[in-house]
C-alpha cells in the first residue's frame, strides 16, 4: 500500500490532488492539496456526498457516482473529465482517474487522482470554437482555403474549395491540372499573379473566372499571400477563393443596364435636340416668309417669296423623313435575330448601290473566311454595310481609285467586322469627339448630311456592340465594329 509520503514524493512537482479510498469501509481521505483547492470545507463526515452536492458540477454528478461505485465495488478503472468548484467559487476542469498499483498489499486501498487540465481544456475549446466559426463562415460565404507548394507544384484544397469547384471530397488536384480550373481567358492573368507572388512575394486579391470540374464558368474573388520558411524563402502561397458569381453577374448586368440607359438617354437627348432645332429652324423661316409676304408691295415680290416657301417646305419634309428613318430603325429592335451570311448581306448592298459603285469605279474586296455568318438582324447588317461603303465612296480621295476592304474575324471571343478605305480620311483630333453625332459633317461634300454614321452607331449599340474608328487624313479610314 502506498504511503502518503510516497504519493507526495510522486506528485510534489505536479498540480495533482488525490483521494485515498478504503475499499472495505468506503472511507475517503482528501490530500492536503485537494483540501486547499476546495477551501478546506467542513464535510461533516461524508466527504463523497459533500463533494457530489457542493463541489462537483451538476452535469457530472450521476456519472461520477456510477464510476466511483464501479471502482470501489468492482475495482474497475475510473477515468473521467469533470468540473470542480474551487475555493474562489469558479469551476475548473480536472481529469479524474484511479492510480493503479502493482503492490498487491494495497488491494484494500484505491487512489483517485485529480489532474488539473483546465488550460488544456480551454485551449481545446478555443480551437474547436475557432474552427467552428471558420467552418460556418466559410460555408455561409462560400469561401474555401487553398495552398500551393512552390517547390513541388502541389495544390491543396479544403472541403469548401472542393465544393465550390463541384469536386468530390476525395478529389486531389494534380500539379499538371493547376490551370484546368481557371477560365481560358484568364490563364495569362493567373500565371502572372502566381509568378509574382512566388518569386517576389507580391500578394494578390483579384476577381477572376474559374471553371468547375464540369466546366461551368463562374466568378470568384481570389486572395493569395506568400508563405516563408525560417530562412525567409518563399515556399508556398496560401489563400482563399470566394464564390461571387451571383453578385458579380448582377453587378455586370446592372452596369450593362446602366450603360444601355445612359446610351439611350444620350441618344434621346440628342434626338430631341435635333427635332427641336430642325422644327424651330423651319418654323422660323416660315414665320419670316409670312411676315415678308405681308409687307410685300408688288406681285413679283410675293411670287419670289412663295418660291422660298416651296423650298422651305421641301427641306422640312426631308428633315421629317430623316427623323422618321431613325425612329423606324429603332423599332426594328422588335425583330428577332437570325443567322445572316456576310456574303449575302454584302451582295444585297452591292446590288442596291451598284450605280454609285460603277460610276466611281470602286473596288470592294471582302474576306469572310474566318467568320462567314452571325446571329443578327439582317436589315441592320445591310444598313451598316451600306452606310460605311457609300461613305467610303463619297469621300474618296480625288484622283485615287476608291478601294474598300471588308473582313470579319473573331477577337477575344467577340465577332468583329472591319471596313477600311483609302479615301480622304478624317482629322480625329479635331472631329473625334463628335464623330457619330447627328448632322455632324467633316468634309465639304454636297451629299454630306451627318445622318449615316449617327444611324450606324445607333444600330450597332442597340444590338449590344461597339464601333470605333481610326483614320489618317489623305490616307484612309478604318471602322472596327464589335457585333
Amino acid at each position: 500500500m502506498l504511503s502518503d509520503l510516497q504519493l507526495n514524493s510522486i506528485l510534489e512537482d505536479f498540480d495533482v490532488a488525490y483521494w485515498k479510498i478504503n475499499l472495505l469501509t468506503k472511507e475517503i481521505s482528501w490530500s492536503s492539496h485537494f483540501n486547499n483547492l476546495v477551501g478546506d470545507p467542513d464535510t461533516a463526515g461524508d466527504k463523497l456526498e459533500y463533494f457530489l452536492n457542493n463541489i462537483l458540477h451538476n452535469d457530472y454528478r450521476y456519472d461520477f457516482r456510477e464510476h466511483f461505485e464501479e471502482l470501489t465495488n468492482h475495482s474497475r478503472s475510473f477515468t473521467s473529465e469533470i468540473r470542480i468548484k474551487l475555493e474562489n467559487g469558479k469551476y475548473r476542469w480536472f481529469e479524474c482517474r484511479n492510480l493503479k498499483s502493482r503492490d498487491k498489499s494495497s488491494n484494500d486501498t484505491a487512489v483517485l487522482l485529480f489532474v488539473n487540465i483546465h488550460q488544456a481544456k480551454r485551449d481545446e475549446y478555443t480551437i474547436e470554437e475557432n474552427f467552428f466559426y471558420y467552418r460556418e463562415t466559410a460555408e455561409m460565404t462560400s469561401t474555401g482555403g487553398w495552398y500551393y507548394d512552390v517547390t513541388s507544384g502541389a495544390v491543396y484544397w479544403d472541403n469548401v474549395t472542393k465544393k465550390i469547384l463541384n469536386c468530390p471530397l476525395n478529389h486531389e488536384p494534380k500539379p499538371e491540372d493547376k490551370m484546368r480550373f481557371y477560365a481560358e481567358e484568364h490563364h495569362e492573368k493567373v500565371t502572372n499573379m502566381f509568378n509574382k507572388c512566388s518569386n517576389y512575394g507580391i500578394p494578390f486579391k483579384v476577381e477572376i473566372k474559374m471553371r468547375t470540374l464540369h466546366n461551368r464558368e463562374f466568378w470568384v474573388r481570389a486572395t493569395g499571400k506568400p508563405v516563408y520558411n525560417n530562412d525567409q524563402e518563399i515556399i508556398g502561397i496560401r489563400g482563399v477563393y470566394q464564390d461571387i458569381d451571383e453578385q458579380k453577374t448582377n453587378e455586370l448586368n446592372l452596369q450593362n443596364s446602366l450603360d444601355i440607359i445612359a446610351s439611350q438617354n444620350s441618344r434621346l437627348f440628342n434626338f430631341a435636340h435635333i427635332v427641336s432645332h430642325q422644327l424651330r429652324c423651319h418654323s422660323s423661316n416660315l414665320s419670316l416668309i409670312s411676315q415678308l409676304l405681308g409687307e410685300a408691295k408688288t406681285p413679283e415680290d410675293k411670287l419670289d417669296l412663295l418660291i422660298n416657301v416651296s423650298d422651305i417646305s421641301k427641306n422640312l419634309e426631308q428633315a421629317i423623313v430623316e427623323l422618321n428613318a431613325i425612329v423606324t430603325k429603332q423599332n426594328n429592335l422588335k425583330k428577332e435575330r437570325q443567322v445572316v451570311r456576310f456574303k449575302d448581306a454584302l451582295d444585297m448592298v452591292i446590288a442596291s448601290a451598284s450605280s454609285l459603285i460603277k460610276r466611281e469605279n470602286a473596288e470592294i474586296v471582302a474576306e469572310f473566311s474566318q467568320l462567314n455568318e452571325i446571329n443578327y438582324i439582317s436589315e441592320y447588317l445591310e444598313s451598316i454595310l451600306l452606310n460605311l461603303i457609300t461613305n467610303a465612296i463619297k469621300y474618296r480621295f480625288e484622283g485615287r481609285k476608291p478601294v474598300i476592304f471588308i473582313q470579319t474575324y473573331k477577337e477575344n471571343g467577340e465577332n468583329i467586322l472591319e471596313i477600311s478605305d483609302n479615301g480622304m480620311g478624317i482629322d480625329l483630333d479635331e472631329h473625334g469627339d463628335k464623330m457619330f453625332g447627328m448632322y455632324k459633317t467633316f468634309h465639304r461634300h454636297p451629299e454630306a448630311n451627318g445622318i449615316g454614321l449617327f444611324i450606324t452607331k445607333n444600330q450597332v449599340e442597340t444590338m449590344g456592340g461597339k464601333i470605333s474608328v481610326t483614320s489618317t487624313v489623305n490616307i484612309g479610314t478604318t471602322f472596327k465594329i464589335t457585333l
